[in-house]
């Protein structure tokens, strides 16, 4: 799993996918000021996505491809608002001498009984926090 907090160092893709375009945005540094370095904006099929609810995954899909190839994009980091009610958060305690892999497999198998979804159906990540 990628940390969700590492650093970029080349700049970063903003998504915005809403009831009737998805929106992509790529963002550099430079001189400790953010630029605009390539955006694109595509139209979604009506239906396409109700209510913050993708119903569509695939036309969602086509249209970020789309989106990709009109802006020129150069970079692969982005970064995706996912609403808070589709999100769960849970602090797990566990030694601290467990590498990341030993810390990924311990999630993956106590996953279960904290989230109420095939864990097909999920994207994992965690963080490990200071004491």
């Amino acid at each position: 799993m990628r940390s969700l907090y590492s650093k970029q160092s080349k700049g970063l893709i903003g998504v915005d996918i809403s009831s009737t375009s998805v929106k992509l945005l790529e963002l550099s540094v430079k001189n400790g000021r953010y630029w605009v370095e390539n955006y694109a904006l595509v139209p979604l099929p009506e239906g396409s996505v109700v209510e913050k609810n993708i119903l569509n995954p695939e036309a969602v899909g086509d249209a970020i491809e789309k989106a990709l190839g009109i802006s020129n994009i150069r970079i692969d980091s982005a970064a995706l608002a996912i609403p808070t009610s589709m999100v769960i958060t849970k602090i797990i305690e566990m030694d601290a001498d467990m590498s990341s892999d030993e810390r990924e497999v311990q999630i993956r198998m106590d996953a279960e009984q904290y989230i109420p979804f095939p864990l097909d159906e999920v994207s994992l990540d965690f963080e490990v926090l200071p004491d």
